[in-house]
């Protein structure tokens, strides 16, 4: 690792400065950053689809309607189906979020220190922190209960749905005010290796206390504001998208309320914001140890030792 050599300056950075240099990230490294996100997203884009696409069938809704007409029945329910489905899908992404960018954080932690990192040993060194990884965000952070909610949206009962739903929109703000208090567990287990490298004694818990709890409140409101910035990037990429696929793959000029919108163009989006985002935190979690750690001087004192050293083994082999 070339402490002395790195792609971006490590300094401590504003917010907005932060957003910008994470595209020029992606403008740097674009095929490595897809590739590694996109081998967890693709899966996980599957799975929901699988999970939710009982709900854009026509007899999901017919149950709690009550109409005369045929033909109105029919509307109504494809449109509260797709609602649904959009607004379902919307939460469950957001609670995945965190496991599409273990690839991609390995990956970018490695390009910074201008490495040559392949997929191979990428997946190599996420593989070590698999276990904290589930006990921590399947378990401690709801994804597994998440899933085990749409498992039982299946259930072909309206009350039932909707208990599920209400219980899923609360167990939802729970997981996004657990993730803004602690945003950078990922980058923690994958970068720092609490509590199993030789160098580091501090446990997982103890480390994010650490680093989360002194700047608690600068963390939170970076983790909304990167939340929020995501959002609308997603609004907007689903837009582009949207008026790509009217424009390449329709003859009527219209996409609306589609089985391809929902199940394909807007979870797209989606999970491109959530790689731009992911690019952020990482910045984000690099800026924070600038902060508390004096990190910048640090890789100063460690490039300077690593050329030392590479010295004195030059004069020893001479």
């Amino acid at each position: 690792m070339q402490f002395d050599r790195t792609h971006i300056e490590i300094r401590n950075r504003s917010e907005n400065e932060l957003l910008d240099i994470a595209l020029h990230v992606i403008r740097r490294f674009p095929l490595h950053i897809l590739i590694t996100f996109a081998l967890i997203a693709i899966p996980l884009l599957l799975l929901n689809n699988l999970l939710l696409g009982h709900i854009l069938t026509l007899d999901y809704n017919l149950a709690i309607q009550s109409r005369q007409s045929i033909v109105e029945t029919t509307y109504t329910s494809s449109d509260i189906s797709f609602g649904t489905f959009i607004f379902l899908q919307m939460m469950l992404i957001i609670t995945e979020a965190p496991l599409a960018s273990i690839f991609s954080t390995v990956m970018l932690s490695k390009l910074i220190f201008d490495e040559s990192p392949t997929i191979g040993s990428v997946i190599q060194s996420a593989r070590f922190g698999l276990w904290p990884i589930i006990r921590s965000f399947f378990i401690q952070r709801g994804v597994l209960i998440m899933v085990g909610f749409m498992v039982f949206m299946m259930v072909p009962n309206s009350l039932t749905r909707g208990l599920l739903i209400t219980f899923m929109v609360m167990f939802f703000f729970i997981i996004l005010l657990v993730r803004g208090c602690r945003p950078f567990v990922l980058e923690i287990i994958l970068l720092e290796h609490p509590g199993t490298s030789e160098t580091k004694e501090l446990s997982l818990k103890q480390r994010s206390r650490m680093l989360h709890t002194t700047v608690g409140g600068n963390v939170f409101a970076r983790s909304i504001q990167i939340m929020i910035v995501g959002c609308i990037l997603a609004l907007c990429i689903h837009g582009f998208l949207t008026f790509l696929s009217v424009s390449l793959f329709t003859e009527s000029g219209t996409l609306e309320h589609t089985e391809m919108t929902a199940r394909w163009i807007f979870p797209s989006a989606c999970w491109l914001a959530v790689l731009f985002t992911s690019v952020v935190r990482f910045l984000n979690y690099l800026d924070t140890r600038i902060m508390l750690e004096g990190w910048e001087a640090e890789l100063k004192i460690r490039s300077e030792a690593y050329k030392l050293e590479q010295r004195q083994q030059l004069s020893t082999d001479w």
